[in-house]
């Protein structure tokens, strides 16, 4: 009997390890972009890439020419899914959409299905700051002998286009480093 017991509590010491490992595995690097420029047609909420929105997207898939990558995951809209293609061309990947609406569920879906993997994702002016929030981005501030630490207060205005926002994860917290598709 003692040895059945042993061995029940091995089993269950086994899993919960098990359990916390995969719950820890988080994703390699995640890079978050605004879509890039859009045409302004009057009454179209769903417009195209302008001519430079094109240029920036084929900049950006130059940028991750050596870069390996997993997953691309945009919204429904044209223009966030213009933005990813030709780097969806260029490393044969599909274009997963997301709901924007749903931005803290999705950065926890991005956070528990893509163990050890790279994603590209492209969102809205609006979306991206609040997924960075949502993966819990800090900044500190230092002041004096202070140090404050700070939620992020990115805002992306409607002319601002080129920020990439890459998030790796350091034991478990995010590591920002910001790059620019800018050329």
């Amino acid at each position: 009997m003692k040895t059945f017991k042993q061995s029940l509590l091995t089993a269950c010491l086994f899993l919960g390890a098990a359990q916390t490992a995969m719950a820890s595995c988080l994703p390699e690097k995640i890079y978050l972009t605004r879509h890039a420029e859009k045409l302004i047609e009057k009454g179209n909420r769903d417009p195209d890439l302008s001519a430079k929105g094109q240029a920036r997207a084929k900049r950006i898939a130059e940028m991750f020419e050596n870069i390996k990558v997993d997953h691309l995951l945009a919204t429904p809209y044209k223009r966030t899914q213009q933005t990813l293609m030709p780097l969806g061309k260029a490393k044969k990947l599909e274009i997963t959409e997301y709901d924007p609406r749903k931005g803290r569920e999705f950065v926890e879906q991005l956070k528990n299905d893509y163990c050890k993997q790279t994603l590209v994702v492209s969102g809205h002016s609006n979306t991206v700051p609040n997924m960075l929030q949502a993966l819990g981005i800090m900044f500190e501030v230092k002041v004096g002998g202070y140090t404050f630490k700070h939620q992020p207060s990115i805002i992306l205005s409607e002319e601002e286009f080129g920020q990439l926002f890459a998030v790796s994860f350091n034991q478990g917290k995010p590591v920002l480093e910001v790059l620019s598709s800018n050329g």
